[in-house]
C-alpha cells in the first residue's frame, strides 16, 4: 500500500509521477483516436468507390437488358428469318385441332417394317471389307416420305 501512495507522492521535476502517467495515456488515446479516425475516413472512401462500381454495373446491366429486349422483338426475329433464311410466317390452314389429329396421323406414310433375317452361328471369321464396302453411304438427295422407296 505504501508503494501505491509512493507513485501519488513522488515528484519528477515538479509534476508527480501520476499525473505524468495520466498526461502519457491522455496522449495515447488522443493519437488512438486520430488513427481510428484515418482508418474510417479510408474505409468510407472504399465503399463510395464500391458503390461508385455497383451504380455503374447496374447501369451497364440495365442497359444491356434494353439492348436484349430490343434483339428479342418478334418482329425483328420475322424480319431476319424473312430476309436471310427465306422463312414466312405459316398460314391458319396449316394449323391442327384435336378433331383432325387422326386423319392427319392416317395420312402419313408409315415406314416398312422388314423383318430381320435369322441369326445363324458363325464359326469361321468374316472375309475382310475393302475399301468400297467400308465407305460411308450417301443419302439420297431428296426423300421425301412419299417418294423414300423409289429412292432404295
Amino acid at each position: 500500500m505504501k508503494a501505491l501512495m509512493s507513485l501519488f507522492d513522488r515528484r519528477i521535476r515538479g509534476v508527480r509521477l501520476i499525473e505524468a502517467i495520466g498526461l502519457v495515456l491522455a496522449l495515447i488515446m488522443i493519437f488512438w483516436v486520430c488513427l481510428s479516425k484515418v482508418k474510417e475516413g479510408q474505409e468510407v472512401a472504399r465503399l463510395n468507390a464500391l458503390n461508385a462500381q455497383i451504380a455503374e454495373e447496374q447501369a451497364a446491366i440495365k442497359a444491356l437488358k434494353v439492348k436484349v429486349a430490343n434483339l428479342e422483338q418478334p418482329a425483328r426475329i420475322e424480319a431476319l428469318a424473312r430476309q436471310y433464311l427465306g422463312m414466312e410466317p405459316l398460314s391458319p390452314k396449316r394449323e391442327a385441332g384435336l378433331d383432325n389429329l387422326v386423319e392427319i396421323s392416317r395420312s402419313v406414310a408409315r415406314p416398312e417394317i422388314h423383318a430381320a433375317p435369322p441369326v445363324t452361328a458363325v464359326t469361321a471369321k468374316p472375309p475382310a471389307m475393302t475399301e468400297e464396302e467400308s465407305a460411308p453411304i450417301a443419302a439420297p438427295a431428296s426423300a421425301t416420305p412419299a417418294t423414300g422407296e423409289a429412292a432404295r
